[in-house]
């Protein structure tokens, strides 16, 4: 038997289960009108009865309802006073690189928006802003150029909330995870004590994934000041944490965790004199206690080589968390001498890849310089690595621009290192910033004596290929005028056309989006 209190329609369901047969239907009872029809229903049979009823009740459901209704919350109006918008010509680029045209020339254009001190037009504000959602490492960029408009326009969406700037430390206990990783970031880059004291605060209330985010931030102005948190921190029960917390008093050279570590290290890396000089490399029986205490790992992890044995790995950490200013003191070598000992060592990867940690952390342009010459030298292979996630791109473009375009120049002026070699090709298409003009119409001058002259593709020329449409990000475009003379000298049949046809396009594409941005704004 069906309750009263049940729902006309668990009524009508229960009753078609049992069957009509061994039940006869009766109709529901129902508040209010729908009550009243159905209690008015007339069929010549029990099975029309309860087919009646669920038509009539499916109907109530789908038209006789009153909408729900909801307090509408109140929102300020947003404040008239704005940044200028950005010239027509720029927003008409910026619509071709939203619609997909040229996806990888965004953060160009919001750099030079920025620059100029204007802001996206409200009618794009909604697409940027789901760009910044989709792709974390675009919101900077995007915040400076979504003037008050923007930031009034995000608040009222949660999924943009990673653009709602929070002013307050109160702010810091209500805020969402991506607004208090922009607000702790701010924060950071002027004040690093007080970032810290509000990371402090909240610390033991944080998720493991939120806590690894915001330890990230440390990086920025990290000092001695903040080496007893993150001591504190290498007991956390977070893995990842953990891992943050010994790369980042790996950075400070003077800290108690590089001197304990320093002291082990150099028990296994010494220098025999006798005869020629040459570099002693030991590996350890086990890794001690209070090295595993300071965050060190016994295992290697996925992002070690599967070569590396477990002996191995304990000394390129060690190597990695220990300041390089010990082997230039201890052995009276420059830096280059010191990475020279390692050719053709059994032990080459394993310290070279420490010293590249170490240097990479340290930020040391004069080791990883010494590095990078003894690769192009062909003394040391890339592909043996023994830290995967220490990518070569990654090194190269922690050295500084200028000394980085050097390295290139010297590396493309080096015999049997041309344009259409591998490694020049892989180290030019991942750069980070533009090229200076000379390493610039280097390239220009050699991909014009390379490409006029080739008739047969080798693998390498097929990989600079696909390598061109990059290369037109970083060249200056002021050279744009040069790049359209190489491109006109290629006969019409060149195997190169395609290629070089999507490098023009793009490079002066960004040309325009410059010359867009030097018009004055439309308000």
């Amino acid at each position: 038997m069906v309750s009263a209190t049940d729902s006309p329609w668990q009524a009508i369901a229960s009753a078609a289960l049992i069957g009509t047969e061994r039940q006869p239907f009766q109709p529901p009872i129902a508040p209010g009108k729908l009550g009243q029809v159905l209690a008015q229903l007339s069929a010549p049979s029990s099975e029309a009865a309860l087919l009646a009823a669920a038509a009539t009740v499916s109907i109530h459901q789908r038209v006789g309802g009153l909408p729900e209704t909801r307090p509408i919350a109140s929102a300020s109006a947003c404040s008239i006073a704005d940044a200028p918008r950005c010239h027509p010509r720029a927003v008409r680029c910026l619509h071709q690189i939203l619609q997909g045209q040229y996806p990888q020339l965004l953060n160009e254009w919001l750099e030079l928006a920025a620059i100029a001190g204007q802001r996206v037009p409200e009618m794009d504000l909604p697409a940027l802003l789901d760009k910044g959602r989709q792709q974390r490492e675009l919101r900077s960029a995007i915040l400076a150029v979504l003037g008050q408009r923007g930031r009034w326009l995000a608040a009222q969406n949660p999924d943009w909330s990673y653009a709602v700037a929070l002013s307050t430390d109160e702010d810091w206990e209500t805020g969402t995870t991506a607004a208090r990783l922009m607000f702790l970031q701010d924060v950071r880059s002027q004040d690093p004590d007080r970032a810290r004291a509000l990371l402090q605060s909240s610390w033991s209330q944080e998720a493991a994934s939120d806590r690894a985010k915001f330890l990230e931030t440390l990086h920025t102005g990290l000092s001695l000041a903040d080496e007893p948190f993150l001591e504190e921190v290498l007991s956390d029960r977070s893995k990842e944490v953990r891992r943050i917390a010994v790369d980042l008093l790996a950075n400070l050279p003077d800290s108690r965790f590089c001197q304990q570590v320093t002291e082990h290290t150099c028990r296994y890396l010494s220098l025999d004199r006798n005869q020629e000089l040459s570099l002693q490399v030991q590996l350890p029986d086990h890794l001690d206690n209070s090295l595993i205490q300071l965050g060190l790992e016994l295992k290697p992890s996925s992002a070690v080589n599967s070569k590396l044995g477990e002996k191995a790995w304990w000394l390129l950490q060690m190597i990695g968390a220990t300041p390089l200013n010990t082997w230039i003191d201890r052995w009276q070598m420059t830096p280059q001498e010191i990475v020279q000992l390692t050719k053709s060592h059994d032990w080459q990867t394993v310290v070279l890849d420490g010293f590249a940690w170490a240097a990479k952390r340290q930020s040391k342009d004069e080791w990883l310089e010494a590095i990078f010459k003894l690769y192009f030298a062909g003394h040391a292979s890339f592909r043996d690595a023994a830290l995967i996630n220490l990518s070569v791109e990654d090194l190269f473009n922690t050295i500084s621009p200028d000394r980085r375009d050097t390295l290139l120049l010297n590396l493309l002026q080096t015999p049997h290192k041309n344009i259409n070699d591998s490694l020049t090709i892989w180290l030019l298409r991942y750069s980070s910033k533009l090229w200076r003009v000379d390493l610039a119409q280097l390239v220009l001058q050699q991909l014009e004596e390379h490409l006029t002259t080739t008739v047969t593709l080798s693998n390498s020329d097929w990989e600079l290929k696909s390598a061109l449409r990059e290369f037109a990000r970083f060249i200056p475009v002021s050279l744009t005028s040069e790049a359209i003379q190489l491109h006109n000298k290629l006969s019409y049949d060149s195997h190169w056309k395609p290629s070089m046809n999507e490098f023009i396009a793009l490079l002066t594409f960004r040309q325009e989006i410059k010359q867009a941005f030097e018009f004055r704004s439309s308000e």
